[in-house]
């Protein structure tokens, strides 16, 4: 009861809350009905209260730059995940250099401003596709230009097409100012095509951290978050990282990260003397020069943290460096492990050495960071008994944390050309491509029994007895009493939440007409696949793409 009381008042700033409050508020459903006509069955946080700066007054154009509400389930809803649309606030900083007004709009917490604007921003994972283009669609039958970004629209802009009047794919910071004077100017459509440039180019965190201190308190849960990465070395089929950030990595200055963190720590979400921020890096273990770097950076600057980040495993195959990341704050892990059958890792690309995870993960409590890990079902080399396989073992060398999930064909990845190369995926309704349904038929498996092996796996890993034990290792590490009870009440979301609910869910079946140049893209070299996405397009979009983008500096 505690905990529960403890838990919403950090999520909402209220100490009691009402039965369904995970539900639209009637206020926020009532508007976005009102907006997209038939509505959204997507379930979202309660807080309605405004967000975002006050509109700039005078003759500024207006921008708003929307977060479409995330349906059904998601790594989002754990406690501790919370996090906010980075990109967003990346192109409302973008956007303010060139004169505009900008609000920023996240429909998970909020309702649609009543005004309208002059351009709409939508940035677009696979599974929020649906969401989108109905939102998309809602602004432009009021007579609002939409772009679209982010990696679903990269991989698909012929299908965004239908749906907004212009695409950027890849990374905005090199042609978002020209989608900005076009539309300001009337022309705006067709491809922008963007370039891998710098990590200089980025936006700092001074000009757009205002957007989250207008929120409520306690809407994101980590609120302080920084990139210092884009870019991943690793070339794993599944995923579309290096397709869209580029092969090898590019960084921030150290300095320049530090500085940031200090901005930070003088405006950003604090609990008392407790500070902590979220890496948003895909890997901040990519180049562990780079790792030690920062670290380093921060042991010297005196600023005193807890932090968390994504990161390959090898990072703990350095004492010296554990000891390091330690010092700096470091506290959580967030680690891909995916499998723990090397046949599997193989199979997937990845470079990962199962028999290693346990001494890994004891080095790394040694120095109090904890350690939450993914791991993906699916794969070929899976069979009906690797669910309680996995669970037992991550259970026992100590993984604080786990997110299962199932293997998911998505758009531009390695897995979608061979997946539907062969035949093999069954379902293109991207609602379906949240990572928790089967939408591909298994090697060794039915669909069913795959589906069935996740839900078993997230129930055994939280059950009582396993969660109980968890929870007494924890307090023997002596953790700071916040990341304790982050950890603990992750532990409890994830067995409260992730398990099957009956329910509606918003849907977009792709156009089978797509899927011949989504495959040639996907079979397209990592650094060619935005390229060749666009050039399928041909001139029946108006396509206005730059020179292919540059190789990212490793």
């Amino acid at each position: 009861m505690i905990l529960s009381g403890l838990k919403t008042w950090l999520e909402t700033g209220q100490l009691f809350t009402t039965p369904g409050s995970l539900q639209y508020p009637e206020v926020v459903a009532e508007r976005f009905r009102a907006f997209l006509p038939g509505g959204l069955t997507a379930t979202v946080r309660s807080v309605t209260r405004p967000h975002g700066l006050p509109l700039a007054g005078g003759n500024a154009p207006v921008l708003h730059l929307v977060m479409p509400p995330w349906a059904g389930l998601g790594i989002h809803r754990t406690f501790g995940h919370r996090m906010p649309p980075m990109a967003l606030l990346v192109l409302a900083a973008l956007a303010r250099r060139e004169g505009w007004a900008v609000r920023f709009v996240d429909l998970n917490g909020e309702s649609l401003p009543a005004e309208a604007p002059d351009l709409v921003g939508i940035s677009v994972w696979t599974m929020l596709a649906p969401q989108a283009y109905e939102l998309a669609d809602g602004y432009r039958r009021r007579g609002v230009p939409v772009v679209m970004g982010g990696v679903h629209p990269s991989m698909l802009p012929g299908e965004a097409l239908r749906h907004a009047d212009a695409v950027v794919t890849g990374e905005a910071e090199s042609v978002f100012a020209r989608v900005l004077a076009d539309a300001a100017g009337g022309r705006m459509g067709g491809v922008y095509q963007g370039s891998w440039d710098q990590m200089s180019v980025v936006p700092r965190v001074e000009e757009w951290t205002d957007l989250l201190e207008a929120a409520p308190t306690f809407r994101y849960l980590p609120r302080n978050t920084l990139q210092t990465t884009r870019g991943c070395r690793f070339n794993c089929d599944f995923c579309s990282v290096i397709r869209i950030n580029g092969r090898g990595s590019r960084h921030r200055d150290p300095d320049e990260v530090v500085e940031e963190l200090r901005v930070l720590r003088r405006r950003g979400q604090k609990f008392g003397p407790f500070f902590h921020v979220s890496f948003l890096d895909d890997d901040l273990a990519a180049d562990l020069d780079f790792t030690a770097a920062l670290c380093e950076a921060i042991v010297r600057s005196g600023v005193k943290m807890s932090w968390a980040a994504q990161a390959s495993i090898g990072l703990a195959g350095d004492p010296a460096l554990v000891k390091l990341v330690a010092r700096a704050g470091c506290s959580v892990l967030f680690t891909g492990f995916e499998s723990i059958s090397r046949e599997t890792l193989v199979e997937c690309n990845k470079k990962n050495r199962p028999h290693l995870y346990g001494e890994a993960l004891q080095r790394l409590h040694d120095h109090k960071i904890l350690v939450e890990g993914g791991f993906i079902f699916g794969f070929d080399h899976d069979e009906p008994g690797v669910f309680d396989e996995t669970v037992d073992f991550v259970d026992r060398i100590g993984v604080d944390a786990a997110h299962f999930s199932i293997l998911t064909p998505l758009p531009g990845t390695q897995t979608f050309a061979r997946m539907a190369g062969d035949g093999r995926i069954v379902s293109y309704d991207w609602g379906e491509y949240d990572l928790y349904h089967a939408v591909f038929t298994p090697a060794r498996m039915s669909r069913e029994q795959l589906q069935n092996g996740l839900w078993r796996a997230y129930r055994n890993f939280y059950s009582g007895s396993r969660r109980w034990r968890r929870w007494r290792r924890h307090v023997g590490m002596r953790l700071h009493p916040v990341v304790g009870t982050t950890i603990t009440l992750t532990n409890a979301d994830y067995g409260r939440l992730f398990r099957p609910k009956p329910g509606t869910r918003p849907r977009y079946v792709a156009d089978p007409a797509d899927m011949e140049a989504l495959l040639a893209t996907s079979s397209a070299p990592a650094s060619q696949a935005i390229t060749t996405a666009v050039s399928l397009l041909g001139t029946r979009a108006g396509v206005t793409a730059p020179p292919a983008p540059v190789s990212p500096v490793v």
